[in-house]
């Protein structure tokens, strides 16, 4: 159940990070540093 929702969960967290660039675009490399530390938390506890 966790493999099929993460795709989901990722394409979402995608989605807003691209729209928060397109509005904030100087928060593009805490926008990637945040997603890579979740990114990271997240195949730590699986």
């Amino acid at each position: 159940m966790k493999s099929d929702a993460k795709p989901q969960i990722l394409g979402i967290i995608a989605i807003i990070f691209g729209i928060l660039i397109l509005i904030f675009p100087p928060l593009l490399s805490y926008l990637v540093g945040i997603f890579l530390i979740a990114y990271g938390i997240l195949e730590v506890i699986k």
